[in-house]
């Protein structure tokens, strides 16, 4: 079982809110399913323990919505699953 040092000092996915178009891709591609996705369409961390960073969800994301990156490292505009910043992928994407 992980802990929470252990997954704060990984690399987790994060989803630009700016390039995000709510696909699922990032979710269908993930080997682990460590990303969820909600009604909306737009992806979360929904295990942050499960996640193994081998980045798929990056590599396939068309839009390069999805990074990988550790908690210290995020940006922004971006946030590790953060349903309160990933929500904001539906408004960018109208801009």
């Amino acid at each position: 079982m992980a802990t929470t040092k252990d997954i704060t000092q990984k690399e987790l996915p994060v989803f630009s809110r700016t390039r995000c178009k709510r696909c699922g891709i990032c979710s269908h591609f993930c080997p682990v399913g460590a990303i969820g996705v909600r009604d909306d369409g737009t992806p979360y961390l929904a295990k942050p323990e499960a996640c193994n960073s081998c980045g798929l969800c990056s590599d396939m994301c068309p839009d390069w919505a999805v990074s990988l990156t550790t908690h210290a490292d995020e940006a922004d505009d971006e946030a590790p699953g953060s349903p309160s910043r990933v929500e904001d992928c539906q408004e960018s994407s109208t801009r």
